[in-house]
């Protein structure tokens, strides 16, 4: 295990006064700017869904920077009747009404209050290596109950509109075409733009993320009119065979993109939740060219680099949440944020640990159990050792994996 402070202080003494730069390895695009290194977040009972996806975000400086810039107070909106009192009230220099006006209009909103204060407590930590931040003030801000559990990937989703800081959204939100399309030839059709914050996708039939995503996005599900499921085109019309799916679009994928895996599934037969901790592989480069159906220049909107994981440890409704960030895309050093607990990693140890079901290569603290006894000997002999899990065990696996559009890497890394 590594030193974290001596390696952060080697990395790190100089953030702010020195610029060092890097090449995005497998491009031509390159980066300045020493990035920050998160000193970790104290667990205050059971944050540690929420502590692992701020640390996905505070490691890019874009996502710190509009945020640290967003407007807390925004005016109220009023109705035309309203603004004309408000001009009255301004002409008549009442310091009553003055005061009155200027309390209705500043009323901070404290989702990006809370975030903003702990976006500068956390950057104040890694510029001078300073311990952990604790985020109580941001917890109690939001009214967040710190002895509860919650989900990762839906806390982030609310917090993030929640700040309504339109640039900051817009670095997650993308669209895909929701169609169906008539295959008599006729070329009806009717599409729909739908939004999103993230992409949630299918593990149960799927090993891979590429899968998943040509399972979602690229084989279109046939109505068929032999069957009685046919599509009627518009009121009155037969129905008609065609085919009905989602389709991805170069120009709609975000800068920075979430995929959310459904480990929690609910068994219909059964009626209970469950969680899948078969394997599930994601690339460190996601290609969605192919997917997009784009090549040369339109192509480059399509390659994103692997920036963050993060890690469920557990089962449904229990375990512990913790992330694995790559502050410098330029580079292959990872990080493994268990809260207050940070620590250097190879990339190896990532997806060791990150994509579930064993057949990783030992990296852990729980991967030696249940090797030893009397029996070791025997299933040496007979290769029965069993998967090899990564360092949060069994059933440790990725919940959430966030990429950044490489074509993008210079905006959101620009310090």
């Amino acid at each position: 295990m590594k030193d974290f402070n001596m390696v952060r202080q080697l990395r790190v003494t100089a953030v702010g006064l020195i610029a060092v730069v890097g090449t995005v390895p497998g491009s031509s695009i390159t980066v300045t700017g020493a990035p920050l290194i998160s000193t970790g977040l104290k667990n205050l009972g059971n944050t540690c869904y929420m502590n692992a996806q701020l640390e996905c975000a505070f490691h890019i400086p874009a996502v710190r920077q509009i945020t640290l810039a967003g407007d807390p107070m925004p005016e109220i909106e009023t109705e035309n009747g309203d603004d004309e009192e408000e001009k009255k009230n301004e002409d008549v220099k009442d310091p009553i009404l003055i005061k009155k006006n200027d309390i209705a209009r500043r009323d901070p909103n404290q989702a990006l209050v809370a975030m903003q204060e702990l976006i500068h407590e956390m950057t104040i930590a890694s510029e001078r290596n300073l311990p952990s931040v604790i985020p109580k003030t941001f917890c109690m801000r939001l009214g967040i109950p710190t002895m509860e559990q919650q989900d990762s990937q839906e806390f982030w989703k609310l917090l993030l509109p929640a700040m309504k800081v339109e640039s900051l959204s817009d670095l997650y939100k993308g669209s895909f075409k929701d169609y169906i399309r008539a295959l008599d030839g006729s070329g009806r059709e009717k599409v729909r733009e739908e939004l999103f914050l993230d992409i949630s996708l299918d593990i149960a039939s799927s090993s891979s993320l590429l899968e998943s995503m040509e399972k979602s996005f690229g084989e279109p599900e046939l109505l068929s009119e032999a069957e009685g499921n046919g599509w009627r085109p518009e009121k009155g019309a037969d129905k008609v065979d065609a085919h009905k799916g989602c389709a991805l679009i170069a120009k709609g994928l975000p800068s920075i993109l979430q995929c959310h895996l459904k480990r929690f599934n609910y068994d219909w037969q059964t009626e209970t939740m469950s969680k899948l901790n078969s394997r599930f592989a994601f690339p460190e480069v996601l290609d969605l060219s192919k997917l997009c159906g784009v090549e040369g220049e339109e192509a480059k909107q399509t390659i994103y680099d692997l920036q963050s994981v993060v890690i469920h440890v557990g089962e449904y409704r229990s375990g512990h949440y913790y992330s694995y960030v790559r502050p410098d895309v330029n580079s292959d050093i990872w990080y493994r944020f268990n809260d207050d607990d940070v620590e250097e990693v190879s990339f190896q140890e990532v997806i060791s640990d990150a994509y579930g079901g064993g057949g990783g290569r030992a990296n852990g603290r729980l991967q030696s159990q249940g090797k030893k006894g009397p029996f070791r000997f025997v299933r040496r002999i007979f290769g029965g050792r069993g998967p090899v899990f990564g360092w949060g065990g069994r059933t440790a696996n990725a919940y959430v994996v966030q990429y950044v559009r490489r074509s993008d890497i210079p905006t959101l890394y620009e310090s």
